[in-house]
Order: C-alpha cells, then sequence, then structure tokens
C-alpha cells in the first residue's frame, strides 16, 4: 500500500512538473510572438526595452516605433504606480506614425521590482516631476530630438502638466486624456449619480439599495466602509475594458517581464497610494490645476470616461491660456480609449496636432518679429 502510495505521489509529482513545463514554454512561445510586431521589423524601425539611471535608481522604460525619424512620443502613465509598457501590441497604430516611449515610473511596474521593495515613503510629486524631465532630456540626447509630445494618461496627466509647465522648452505639445479635473468631492457625486442612474435603468433594486442605504452619498474617503458598498454596486456597471485578469494575462505574455514583474502590477500601486505622492494626489483640488502653457495642449477624451469625467475636463480646458488648444472627444470610450482605441486616439492626434503645432510656429514668429 505504501509502495502505491509512493508511486501515486510521484506520479502526481511527475504531472505537475510536465504541466509547469508545458505552462513556461506556452509563455515563453506567447511572449516572442508579442515581441514579433512592425516596429521590430521595420527597415528604419526601433524598438528597445532597458533600465536607466533617473533620479539616481533604475527606471524601466521601452523605446518602439516603425520609423525612428517619426516624432517622439512619451506616455505618462497612470496610477500612480499602474503602468502600460507590457501592454505592446495595444500600441502598434500609434507606433505607426511616432516613436513611442513607455516610461515605468517610479513605484510602478519592472522600476518597482526591480528597486527590491515598496517605494520611499516620502515619494513626493516633486521627485516625479524632476524624473519626468530628467527622463526628457536623455531622450533628446539619445534620440538627437528636441520638442517631445507629452501624452499623460489619468494621474499622468497631472505629472504631465507640471512637467511642461516647469520645461516648455523640452517640449512641442502636452496631450492629456483621461484628464484629471475637478475637485475629488465632484467627481465622487458625479460617479454616484452615474451609478443610480445606470442601476435605476437596469432595475437592479439591490444593487440601488446597497448604493442608497449600504454607500449613501459622497464624499467618501478610501478607508470608510461606504466606499466598499459603492465598489460592490459599482461592479456590473464599469466598462469591461483593463479587467485585472486580463491586465495579469497580458503582463504575463510582454516580453522582458519577469513572473516577480508581473506580480508587481496589482502591488505596486497599493504601495506607491501609502506614500507621501498618494497622500498628496488624494488630497489635491484638481478643479485649481493650473492652465497656464507655453506650449499647445490637447485633450482626448472618450466620451464615457467614468474616472475623470468629460464634463471636468472641459470646465478646466476652457480656462487653458496655451499659443493653441483643442479638445477632441472619442464617441463610446471611456477613460483609457488610449488603449481600447489607440487606432481612433491616434487619428485624432494626427488631425489635430499639426494645425496646433503650425499655430504655435506663427504665433512665435510674430512674437519675434514685434511690434511695427
Amino acid at each position: 500500500m505504501i509502495r502505491l502510495a509512493g508511486r501515486g505521489l510521484g506520479a502526481l509529482a511527475l504531472a505537475l512538473g510536465l504541466l509547469v513545463v508545458a505552462a513556461l514554454g506556452l509563455r515563453a512561445w506567447l511572449q516572442h510572438q508579442t515581441a514579433d510586431t512592425p516596429a521590430s521589423h521595420a527597415r528604419n524601425g526601433i524598438d528597445e526595452a532597458r533600465f536607466v539611471r533617473i533620479g539616481g535608481i533604475d527606471q524601466w522604460i521601452t523605446i518602439r516605433g516603425e520609423d525612428r525619424r517619426n516624432p517622439v512620443v512619451l506616455v505618462l502613465h497612470g496610477g500612480p504606480g499602474v503602468p502600460m509598457s507590457y501592454q505592446i501590441r495595444a500600441f502598434q497604430p500609434m507606433e505607426r506614425r511616432y516613436v513611442v516611449v513607455q516610461w515605468d515610473q517610479r513605484g510602478g511596474g519592472k522600476t518597482f521590482s526591480h528597486g527590491g521593495g515598496p517605494p520611499d515613503p516620502n515619494l513626493s510629486m516633486a521627485t516625479m516631476v524632476n524624473d519626468g524631465i530628467a527622463l526628457s532630456e536623455y531622450l533628446r540626447g539619445y534620440l538627437h530630438r528636441d520638442g517631445l509630445i507629452i501624452v499623460g494618461h489619468s494621474w499622468g496627466t497631472v505629472l504631465g502638466v507640471k512637467m511642461a509647465q516647469a520645461r516648455p522648452d523640452l517640449y512641442a505639445a502636452f496631450v492629456g486624456t483621461g484628464q484629471v479635473a475637478g475637485s475629488l468631492t465632484d467627481r465622487q457625486r458625479w460617479f454616484y449619480a452615474y451609478l443610480l442612474k445606470r442601476a435605476a435603468a437596469a432595475g437592479d433594486t439591490k444593487g440601488l439599495a446597497e448604493l442608497k442605504t449600504g454607500a449613501g452619498p459622497p464624499p467618501w474617503t478610501e478607508d470608510s466602509p461606504q466606499i466598499l458598498h459603492m465598489a460592490h454596486a459599482a461592479v456590473p456597471y464599469l466598462p469591461p475594458h483593463l479587467v485585472h485578469e486580463r491586465n495579469v494575462f497580458t503582463a504575463l505574455t510582454t516580453p522582458h517581464w519577469s513572473l516577480s514583474d508581473v506580480r508587481s502590477v496589482g502591488r505596486s500601486q497599493r504601495d506607491v497610494l501609502n506614500s507621501a505622492l498618494g497622500r498628496e494626489a488624494g488630497s489635491t483640488d484638481f478643479s485649481r490645476l493650473d492652465g497656464a502653457f507655453a506650449i499647445p495642449v490637447m485633450i482626448i477624451q472618450g466620451e464615457n470616461d467614468e474616472a475623470t469625467p468629460t464634463v471636468f475636463a472641459r470646465q478646466w480646458y476652457g480656462r487653458v491660456h496655451a499659443p493653441a488648444k483643442a479638445f477632441v472627444v472619442i464617441p463610446a470610450q471611456g477613460h483609457s480609449v488610449l488603449l481600447t482605441d489607440n487606432a481612433g486616439f491616434t487619428r485624432a492626434l494626427d488631425a489635430n496636432l499639426r494645425p496646433l503645432l503650425a499655430a504655435r510656429r506663427r504665433a512665435d514668429a510674430q512674437s519675434n518679429e514685434g511690434p511695427r
């Protein structure tokens, strides 16, 4: 009996071992397939991924595009602590027209996992801005290109605004998507009304009850028990994009990403939010976000942005003073239109960027001529 049990355990261990080997082999094949994109084969293409030393630590960047002569876009991811560098295939439409630089910011993604632990608890907005500017200077020298285009998503819009205002000489334009604007309470009230409307339209009496008696109207805090009720009631009405499991699978099949890196996708945001930066971002009234720019500004919003509602982005845009500006809404898209409809986002960028840059050149020429 003992021998039979031993043989059974041995067979089970062998089967599990073969299953692990097969899974790792499948993962390696999928990573190779993900890496095999037009940017890696194009005659003038660029496809690079590495750590660079920024602000005293190694930070992860990828540089991808089908023609290295195209304008350079620096993507600033959201969160803080939610990288997009592993979403390789999502950015292929943009890579046809631009050289796309992804950066895992301090406390996020491969930068987080490479550092071996949580970010500095004293991490601040000023440090992140300094990192972004240092990276921009590096890219200007490495790619021999002046005038990077900032594309900031969600939290990245706040970071991008501050970088563009601090060093306009480094950038050709600022592009915000999922633009953070309005106060936290105003955004919570909008979202609460949105959920009530959706639940009522669906006849979801249980969800309505949880929203009305469990959560109650805002304001909510991150650690309040009401927010758990709100989050639970909201699940059926959130857009299907960027589900956590899909993110993990995408990261598992991305070249250069180890299993430790994949685990960082969920951990990094939590740890950053517990830092001084997280508290600063959570307490800032973004209705007061500075709107003065020395470079063109473009906002590209998803029509149904549930996280950073377009109505607040439009209000902030009305206060923006820039050499040229444009506001574009992409129908039937939400907060992450940069990922869910990158082709549409790229078309909007193409259609509006050149006129904005031309308007800036005319304004600069008139300024240089001076009064007659």
